[in-house]
């Protein structure tokens, strides 16, 4: 199967779910793991994961790979500080199962004979602690027995370092950590600076007249001076002449090319800076490695210790390869990472993906999914099996009847032009003008007779429409991609549909094109939900289907980085869906083939056209696709140069089968004087291909028999059939009146509610028959959907049995009812074109007894009736449904706010339920009925909400008020509708004031005004539009000077200041900047900036803020407000600036200092706004230049380690 494609691992749901833990002695050390992560939880909208009481340790969380790791940062260097540490993390953390210690240390020049260089990578194998035993006068004996030394490595570590020693997954390995490292190739020294000395070369003065201690340095026992300690080999004149090993310099140098060793680390509490005391060690213990951290690590958890060699573990010791070391070990961590599994990880990663399985499944299904198919009827017995070549369809030979086919009638269908196809636009099919009367037709042929079972001596010709290319079969077993069955309405093109998609030879054959082939399909529906009829319904059965059969669609269809919360259909993006779809079928391997049935029962219009581009789109070496369709010359245009047959003409044979078989099953009365075969094989001359007509026409042979008419009736009553459909169904009308004129009722009003309904949209765009039963039961309606009555269920069981029976048999062969759903339908499309397109359908309807304003509130309350019976909907599905409804028609006056009181009103009784619970739901108002309207304003409903809060408790209303307010404010697409400005307007005149700080624990941005808070959501938005090319900003401008309006006629000023934050994002791959409110940075939001490069906390007034978004859009800016308001100078201050994992906040006291930094963020700022994009190293080089001057101000500046205030507001946090 596929691999997914890369995504980030889902967020934990606590800490139990964290199982690797990284653990850093140095900051820098840690800014390299850090930089490594492929997401960080500490910067998403998730509550924070805290730690346990008590614990004392400071945590960063994060992604690498596909595992989430927890990072514990480190006080100090050592065994006792890395123990602590461990333990605490234990604590906090009960569930890690792999402690990674990562960073730098001394390396072993020479390892099994193999050199090792600085900036090569070691990963232990084991650790020993060479500073643990007893000091004897002579000499000092490490302690090495087993109850007194270090474990070694759990089964499953050891078998991992066995797998990765290997040749082929060093190399591999190797391969993915240069391949990140080289993403930073400013830490790299050059390897030039790589440089071994003897072991017994000091690193001291090495000129005797600078230091007399160093001079009379002369053994291993002699003391060096303490300048020398700390000074580098340059300072001190060590001599390059003497180095064992040095690489010279050259202009290739600064290519990295880091090697991964394994073996033993030495570990001790002490820093190893002796060249001869490495040797020694290396010589006893065959170590590879010295650092400092792993033994206090190693009894916690399994351990390994993944680090750079940074130094050589002797006297010349410097810190030029420290930061480079320090991103070698976080990338080999990260590669090491890649192929670490453990067995509960995979466990909870196959729940969590069946889990998010079943959530996208969920969100994609809809109630009518496989509706058309299931109601599709079935082949009957004996026939369809010429289409995988066994009984051939058949015709007379030209010789041998008049009305066969000529030798030129077989070449035009060939080529796919047959004057059949000529006249598309008709409805009436007819049969033909040279059928008077059946005595013209020839008799069946003797081997047709029910007395003749010997087929050995057929005459008949195939009368096949496909190009050559050969014929079904042969389409499914080659690499031919389209395949189009074509036919006149009613031919039974869904039945073979339906019958290839069951039968087990389809996928027989396909497998001979491709081994595990999925198969899937979608019928379109006229009749039926728009969702049946939709392009929308297609993607979303399609990927329904292959998502069932194929869970690496997951990685396609959904952002793991974010919470997946659809539900529903609705909720997915058409043109995303498609995408995502393109994607999957690009990069799979996976085969597949659809089969997509009734492509002109498709909506017209955009609907058709598409479904026309989703199937070439679709089709690629690993897809093919089989569409049916009548002939129309779209379609005809679209596939005729495909392989392709025309169902009409290879059915002759198929409709005598099934003719022959009911008119023997079905007649009661003995029926001796008439040959039966003889009578079906008439009916199938006569159908010309079109099985629905023959359905129609035995059902009346069949009732004509079992009247006990004589021959010459049934002769009589089979010739004076009509040959069209449209004339049959008249012909039923008329056959059936009297039990019509008895029913009429019933079927009128199921028709008249099919009508209403389909202006609605999925899922209640159905008619069933408990809503007929409830609509012409107006009493029993009213009790039970509004006024909240009891009914016991058997009743209304009862009740709806009684109308569904009746509907079937008020115009059977038009109307009938599914039994498992009791949803109306017509049977086919034909006969719904037939009800609404001819005079003598729509007499079945019209005039209706109820006047049309009546007869929608019946049908709405009908609904909310059906929802209390079988609870199947929500409140947002109904506010959706009530808002395109009220799109798609006008309603009669006051009819919509009846609609949506019935629908609070059922809400407040119980008989529609809130939609599920979501995260969301914990920000919105308290109180039951403010939910429904913060959920009507969502879906569109201002007047009604407005008009509904003016009746609720002062409290509620309030509460409500506010959370309506947070949600246009802080979203751009919501504060830029129609509409929304008028609301906004109302609002405010009933007292509430754009200035105020709403300040509320269940609101999702607690912080800062209306006003501020719109003005950063208009300057998100126009930021996101410019950093993503969408140069086209100018119809935005109306809109935004609108908004500007309405606040300042409300009294916002204009010179009211705001904190915001500027972040400078500098890795190589990715620049961006962007504002939030400065008070995401506080605490429990969900922001905690960890890994990001710098932020400025700068203070800004409104009149900057519109300037800035004005000219982002190219104008300039527009004032309204009271001619009284007095003019103001733009105004930024710099107010702060940090680094995310610094404990220290540079407080800005000095203008001088604010000066500098505001014109660094200016430059930042105008860039954005330049009318012409510039290449994306111009930014870098603007933010680069911010970073610069926040770290030369450093100085300058005060520092705070506590928590950062502005205005009572807290803006900053130390990092936790």
């Amino acid at each position: 199967m596929p691999s997914m494609p890369p995504a980030t691992t889902r967020r934990p749901k606590s800490r139990d779910d964290f199982e690797i833990a990284i653990i850093c002695a140095l900051t820098l050390e840690a800014d390299a793991v850090i930089a490594s992560f492929d997401h960080h939880w500490d910067e998403d909208n998730g509550p924070s994961f805290g730690k346990a009481r008590g614990d004392p340790n400071s945590y960063s969380t994060g992604v690498i790979g596909s595992h989430n790791v927890v990072l514990a940062h480190l006080p100090g260097m050592g065994k006792v500080a890395a123990g602590n540490i461990a333990a605490f993390c234990r604590m906090s953390f009960p569930n890690i199962i792999l402690a990674l210690v990562v960073g730098i240390c001394g390396g072993a020049p020479l390892y099994e004979d193999t050199p090792i260089f600085l900036g090569d990578v070691i990963i232990s194998t084991g650790v020993v602690q060479y500073d643990f035993g007893r000091r004897f006068p002579d000499k000092f004996e490490m302690k090495d027995t087993l109850s007194e030394s270090l474990g070694r490595p759990n089964l499953e570590i050891r078998s991992l370092l066995a797998k990765l020693t290997t040749a082929r997954q060093r190399q591999k390995m190797t391969r993915a950590s240069r391949d990140f490292v080289g993403r930073v190739p400013d830490t790299y020294p050059g390897r030039s600076r790589d440089i071994l000395f003897p072991a017994g070369y000091r690193h001291k003065h090495q000129d005797s007249r600078e230091c007399t201690v160093c001079a009379s340095c002369c053994t291993d026992a002699d003391t060096i001076c303490s300048k020398a300690l700390k000074a580098s080999c340059e300072e001190l004149g060590c001599d390059i002449k003497q180095a064992v090993r040095q690489i010279p310099g050259n202009k290739d140098e600064r290519e990295p090319s880091l090697m991964i060793h394994f073996g033993t680390f030495a570990s001790g509490d002490t820093v190893m800076k002796s060249g001869k005391d490495r040797d020694q060690l290396i010589r006893e213990k065959n170590v590879i490695g010295f650092e400092m951290e792993s033994v206090g690590v190693w009894e916690v958890f399994p351990c390994i210790v993944i680090k750079s060699v940074c130094d050589y573990a002797d006297s010349h010791k410097n810190k030029d390869w420290q930061d480079y070391s320090a991103v070698c070990a976080a990338a080999c961590t990260k590669a090491f990472l890649g192929y670490w599994n453990s067995t509960k990880r995979i466990i909870d990663a196959k729940a969590e993906e069946e889990e998010l399985q079943e959530r996208i499944l969920k969100s994609l299904h809809f109630p009518e999914m496989n509706q058309r198919r299931s109601i599709v009827a079935s082949e009957a017995p004996s026939t369809l099996k010429w289409i995988f070549g066994g009984s051939r369809p058949q015709t007379f030979d030209s010789r041998s009847s008049d009305g066969g086919r000529s030798d030129n009638d077989s070449t035009e269908a060939a080529d796919g032009s047959t004057d059949q196809d000529s006249d598309l636009g008709e409805h009436s099919d007819e049969v033909g003008d040279s059928h008077d009367c059946y005595e013209k037709r020839p008799r069946v042929p003797k081997h047709l007779n029910v007395d003749n079972h010997s087929h050995e001596h057929e005459t008949f010709e195939p009368s096949l429409t496909e190009k050559d290319g050969g014929n079904f079969k042969t389409w499914l077993t080659s690499d031919q991609l389209i395949y189009w069955i074509s036919g006149k309405p009613g031919s039974g093109k869904s039945t073979l549909m339906k019958f290839l998609l069951s039968d087990s030879r389809t996928l027989a054959a396909l497998e001979k094109w491709h081994e595990d082939v999925v198969i899937v399909s979608h019928f379109f529906w006229k009749p039926g939900s728009s969702m049946q009829k939709s392009f929308k319904g297609l993607i979303c059965s399609i990927a329904y289907q292959l998502l069932s059969h194929d869970p690496n669609l997951i990685g396609y269809l959904h952002d793991t980085t974010a919470t997946f919360r659809k539900s529903s259909p609705s909720d997915w993006d058409q043109d995303q869906l498609c995408k995502s779809l393109y994607s999957y079928q690009d990069q799979t391997s996976q085969t597949i083939c659809i089969f997509v049935d009734a492509l002109d029962e498709a909506r017209p219009g955009q609907d058709t056209l598409d479904t026309l581009q989703f199937i070439k789109s679709m089709v690629s070496p690993k897809t093919k696709i089989c569409v049916s369709s009548r002939p129309e010359p779209l379609f005809k245009h679209q596939f005729s140069r495909y392989p392709h047959l025309q169902m009409h003409e290879l059915t002759r044979l198929d409709i005598f089968e099934y003719s022959k078989a009911n008119l023997r099953q079905l007649t009661i009365l003995d029926s001796q004087e008439l040959d039966l075969s003889e009578l079906a094989w008439k009916v199938a001359e006569l159908a010309e291909g079109i099985f629905l007509w023959a359905v129609l026409v035995t059902q009346s042979l069949v009732r004509g028999l079992n009247n006990g008419d004589s021959e010459q009736e049934i002769e009589q009553r089979l010739n004076d059939m009509p040959k069209d459909l449209m004339s049959l169904y008249r012909d039923i009308l008329r056959r059936s009146a009297e039990d019509l004129l008895i029913y009429r009722k019933y079927v009128s009003t199921a028709i008249n509610l099919m009508r209403i309904a389909f202006t609605r949209k999925s899922p209640f765009s159905q008619v069933t028959a408990f809503d007929c039963m409830m609509v012409m039961e107006p009493d029993l309606l009213e009790r039970y959907a509004v006024l909240g009555d009891q009914v016991p269920n058997a009743e209304l069981d009862a009740k709806t049995e009684v109308v569904r029976k009746r509907l079937n048999s008020g115009c059977p062969g038009i109307l009938g009812v599914i039994p498992s759903s009791w949803a109306v339908v017509f049977t086919h499309r034909s006969a719904e074109e037939f009800i609404f397109e001819t005079e003598e359908g729509q007499r079945l309807w019209q005039p209706y007894r109820i006047p049309r304003a009546e007869l929608l509130c019946r049908s709405f309350k009908a609904i909310v009736a059906m929802n209390r019976f079988k609870s199947i909907w929500d409140s947002e599905d109904f506010l959706k449904m009530l808002y395109e409804w009220d799109e798609s028609q006008e309603f009669p006056p006051g009819i919509y706010g009846f609609f949506l009181e019935l629908t609070l009103g059922s809400y407040k009784k119980g008989f529609i339920s809130p939609p599920p619970a979501n995260h969301d739901s914990e920000l919105g108002p308290k109180d039951f009925v403010g939910r429904f309207m913060l959920s009507a304003f969502r879906c569109g409903h201002r007047p009604f909400v407005l008009g509904t809060l003016k009746t609720l408790e002062p409290c509620v209303s309030h509460d409500t008020i506010c959370c309506i307010l947070d949600l246009i404010c802080n979203e751009w697409l919501r504060l830029g509708r129609p509409g929304t400005l008028y609301m906004i307007d109302n609002i405010f005149e009933q007292g509430y004031n754009p200035n105020w700080t709403m300040r509320r624990t269940n609101i999702s941005h607690p912080m800062g005004s209306l006003w501020f808070r719109s003005l950063i959501s208009i300057l998100k938005w126009v930021i996101r539009q410019r950093t993503n090319h969408f140069y086209e900003l100018y119809d935005m401008n109306p809109r935004a000077t609108g908004i500007f309006q309405t606040f300042r006629r409300a009294g916002a000023h204009i010179a009211a200041t705001f904190p915001i934050y500027l972040e400078t994002e500098t890795p190589r791959y990715r620049i961006n900047t962007f504002f939030r409110p400065a008070d995401a940075l506080g605490p429990g939001s969900g922001h905690s900036l960890l890994g990001r490069a710098r932020f400025m906390i700068i203070e800004i007034d409104a009149r900057t803020l519109m300037d800035y978004i004005m000219s982002w859009t190219h104008q300039d800016t527009i004032l309204v407000g009271p001619p009284t308001d007095p003019g103001s100078a733009a105004y930024m201050k710099a107010l702060a600036f940090g680094t995310p994992t610094s404990r220290h906040l540079y407080i800005v006291e000095s203008e001088s200092i604010s000066a500098r930094l505001v014109k660094a963020a200016e430059a930042a700022l105008k860039f954005r706004g330049a009318r012409s994009i510039s290449p994306e190293d111009s930014l870098k080089e603007i933010l680069d230049r911010c970073d610069r001057e926040m770290a030369d101000l450093r100085s300058y500046c005060g520092q705070t380690k506590k928590d950062y205030f502005w205005q009572g507001h807290r803006l900053w946090s130390p990092p936790v």
